[in-house]
């Protein structure tokens, strides 16, 4: 079968973590009140489907959300099925006879056996309340952490593993109980806030501190592994980057972990973007990208079809990433081996091209990712306990936007956040898109990078200082152009365009709209405004039935002329260029909203690109250079959304360093040569049609 060829069995054992690309985990999530329950668990043929899988590591239960342990111990309660066995002991012995890297999934903060029975321990919510669902929820600062460090220490001692996984290193809400009431009291001299409110200093102190508190407890977690069995690696969940402010966890994580990694459920092209998010933060390479077996966790036996499977494996190898598949055990602690037979299927796939992973990824634009700013403005003044469950961040909503619009556009881009804006000078452009939240400091950076001759392009309130003495103002004022006046209108408002470029590019319209409120500002001298501000004709919320004015029964048009505000300005500073957009048009998923993120874009960032492409827009290409090699790997990934795909082809041209020629052109895995011409800095060649990726190297002289 296909999976035959990279079972892990069969042959060297990949380097940890470096050459092994195919990882796996199984949820054990499973309590013991009944018998049946994981009772004809056999580590043997558990682990033989590994191999049938292809499975380089398998990140194995120690303890789940149950709480239950599954390792021989006496510091808590093992599951009752393993009666005098050791599960986890048997399955790492049964790794290493097969050549898989063994390595230990450990749940923190959810924990149902210590809910249960330290009543003390437990998340408390901000109306006193605890919680009643399925998962038991404990606090990191109560004495919880003791008892994660006496596990840890037993299980890095005893067991030959290579690595640890700490899962649900977040906040599951916001705590109330008394220890994070203690604590802040200790530290900050003020009460816990019950109030949502970023404009108030002592809820900003909170978040500070939920963040500083969480880091310090997975820091914590890592050097004790760390001091019990040197030489392992550590991650901690990370999905958390993408998530609200609710989960209180700094992108700083990673300075515990030693590769980050995190699952993702959103398909190709939220996987897509987390890549590249993970790319910019990683401290070591290849960093991990997770996602499951089935399309969602509740289901527990709806295998995707493998194009979808596939695709999303490549999304993965696209990025020179891990890839960490997730299944679900049966109740009685079995597994289905034909899926593993059918998942064997996709590693071989996979394998081929992962001696050619690894590298740098090259682009033009970076798209800056704030995670101070993944909170929703709509929150403010709300009461904790009245939070909808509902993730919106309409920052992270804005990035999406971003990185659909220029995959599309075959513009090559990455990631700069606010940890790693260090990163910037690997650009030549940055879009900064709806960002709520930045510092002094932060706007010196893109100042200087324009100033040098960057290309920034922002959206709504970015660099808004809503705290400055004298009233909010944006920190990048003279960088955009644009002096802020406040805020106007509530659910749509438009832009008129009056530059007959941007009037071509969204023809046949003459507004844009944008469903929600526009910041005004003042234009400043030596600040052209290619588009302005325009009000609905009345005010969507006075139309009634009886007695009240509109305009029209179903929409709010346009009034018949602009405010003089400006809504789309471009400004030459120093050697670089800003644009400024009055709203995050970049959330708005339409053709006009792409088109005009586009032209702007391409207005003030001219060629030569590290790639030109092309090809479908549902294509996504991503370079990578390799110097040791003296090659360049292009990737080519087909994301069409009906499955299976229809083969698309492409004519592509790769920049290559400066002074180099162009040797041979490579189609991957097979190394078939490709015809190619060297057009100046450029190697142009076309790649024949293909159903999901495409591989390129190509090598210079």
């Amino acid at each position: 079968m296909e999976g035959d060829a990279v079972k892990s069995g069969s042959g060297k054992m990949a380097a940890w973590p470096d050459e092994s690309y195919r990882r796996f985990s199984v949820d054990i999530h499973v309590p013991d009140w009944d018998p049946a329950l994981l009772s004809d668990f056999d580590a043997a043929q558990y682990v033989d489907c590994m191999a049938r899988a292809g499975v380089q590591a398998l990140i194995h239960y120690a303890k789940s959300h149950v709480g239950l342990c599954l390792w021989r111990t006496e510091l808590s309660r093992m599951h009752g099925a393993m009666g005098e066995r050791d599960f986890f002991g048997e399955v790492v012995a049964e790794c290493r006879k097969r050549s898989i890297h063994p390595l230990a999934y450990f749940s923190l903060i959810y924990d149902n056996w210590i809910f249960e029975t330290n009543p003390d321990w437990r998340v408390v919510r901000s109306n006193g309340k605890v919680d009643d669902s399925r998962y038991g929820l404990v606090c990191p600062n109560s004495a919880y952490p003791e008892y994660v460090f006496a596990c840890i220490r037993e299980i890095a001692g005893r067991y030959d593993i290579d690595g640890v996984f700490f899962d649900m290193t977040f906040w599951p809400g916001v705590c109330y109980c008394r220890h994070c009431e203690a604590r802040f009291r200790r530290e900050q001299d003020l009460p816990l806030p019950h109030v949502v409110n970023w404009d108030d200093p002592a809820w900003r102190a909170f978040q500070r501190s939920r963040e500083a508190w969480m880091l310090e407890f997975a820091k914590s977690c890592t050097r004790v592994v760390k001091e019990t069995r040197p030489g392992i690696t550590v991650n901690h969940q990370y999905s958390t980057a993408l998530h609200s402010w609710q989960l209180g966890v700094p992108l700083e994580l990673t300075e515990a972990c030693d590769y980050v990694g995190g699952d993702f459920y959103g398909g190709p092209a939220q996987h897509s973007l987390a890549c590249k998010l993970f790319n910019s933060v990683t401290r070591s390479r290849p960093f991990e990208f997770h996602t499951s077996r089935t399309r969602i966790l509740t289901d527990h036996v709806t295998v995707k079809p493998i194009p979808e499977l596939c695709t999303e494996a490549f999304v993965a190898t696209l990025h020179s990433a891990a890839l960490w598949f997730v299944d679900y055990i049966n109740a009685d602690g079995t597994l289905n081996p034909d899926a593993y037979d059918f998942l064997g299927g996709v590693s071989a796939r996979r394998a081929a091209y992962e001696p050619y992973l690894g590298g740098q990824l090259l682009a033009d634009v970076a798209i800056y990712f704030d995670k101070n700013s993944l909170y929703n403005p709509n929150e403010q003044g709300v009461e904790v306990h009245e939070l909808k469950a509902a993730d919106q961040c309409p920052h992270r909503d804005a990035v999406a936007g971003a990185a659909r619009i220029l995959q599309a556009a075959h513009i090559p881009f990455g990631v700069v956040t606010n940890a790693t804006l260090g990163q910037l000078g690997r650009y030549r452009a940055v879009i900064v898109p709806n960002v709520l939240e930045m510092t002094a400091e932060q706007a010196e950076l893109f100042r200087k990078f324009v100033a040098a001759g960057g290309v920034l392009l922002a959206s709504g309130p970015s660099s808004l200082d809503r705290m400055a003495e004298g009233g909010p103002r944006f920190l990048l004022e003279d960088v955009l152009g644009v002096r802020y006046a406040g805020v106007e209108g509530t659910k749509i408002t438009y832009v008129t365009p009056r530059d007959r470029k941007l009037l071509k590019t969204v023809w046949p319209q003459d507004h844009v709209s944008h469903a929600g409120p526009m910041v005004i500002a003042e234009a400043l001298a030596g600040t052209e405004t290619l588009a302005f501000v325009t009000l609905p004709f009345v005010e969507p919320e006075v139309g009634k039935n009886i007695g009240s004015r509109f305009t029209a029964i179903h929409s709010d048009p346009p009034a018949l002329a602009p405010l003089t505000a400006p809504g789309v300005t471009v400004r030459k500073f120093r050697k670089g260029w800003a644009v400024w957009m009055a709203a995050p048009f970049e959330m708005r998923d339409e053709k006009v909203n792409h088109d005009m993120l586009v032209h702007l874009l391409r207005r003030v960032l001219h060629g030569p690109f590290r790639f030109e492409v092309d090809t479908h827009p549902a294509v996504e290409m991503t370079l990578f250079h390799q110097p040791e090699r003296k090659r360049m790997r292009a990737g080519l990934l087909n994301l069409q959304r009906q499955l299976p795909q229809i083969p698309v082809g492409a004519k592509v041209r790769v920049l290559l360093p400066e002074e180099r020629l162009a040797k041979r052109v490579l189609l991957l895995p097979e190394n078939v040569p490709v015809p190619f011409v060297q057009e100046g800095d450029f190697a142009r060649f076309e790649v024949a049609p293909f159903d999901t990726l495409a591989m390129l190297a190509i090598d210079y002289e």
